[in-house]
């Protein structure tokens, strides 16, 4: 539930300090992290900024080989707790789930820059996640 903790931290940290209308989208697109779906937006500058928000934090995934590999057993550290054969079974769900869709990032920018990379860090992933 980071995400929505975090949500309700900006929430609190920029109340007052911007229209509540704009304080929404805040809130929206960093609950949005944790599935990386736009929200529903009326306007497109919103889904713009909604869709480089999310593509810039996923991004990590398209970086050099050495430096999302160093991001992977970082997040395997923050779940330590998890139990090794479950982890590997929910980490490889996560990740066959960004292979799945159409196109991994939402902004043409990021997927001309990311996207091959970030396909084949997956894919070496997954092949790791598999052999243990």
């Amino acid at each position: 539930d980071n995400e929505a903790q975090s949500a309700a931290l900006a929430e609190k940290k920029l109340a007052g300090r911007t229209d509540p209308s704009r304080l929404d989208r805040i809130s929206a697109m960093i609950v949005a992290t944790a599935t990386h779906q736009v929200p529903p937006f009326d306007g497109a500058t919103a889904t713009r900024d909604a869709s480089l928000f999310l593509d810039m934090d996923l991004s990590i995934l398209g970086a050099a080989p050495d430096a999302f590999d160093a991001y992977e057993r970082a997040v395997r550290r923050e779940y330590h707790w998890v139990e090794e054969l479950m982890w590997r079974a929910g980490r490889s769900a996560v990740l066959k789930s960004f292979l799945a869709r159409p196109h991994i990032f939402h902004t043409q920018e990021f997927r001309q820059r990311f996207e091959p990379q970030a396909r084949e860090n997956i894919a070496r992933s997954l092949a790791a996640l598999a052999n243990g």
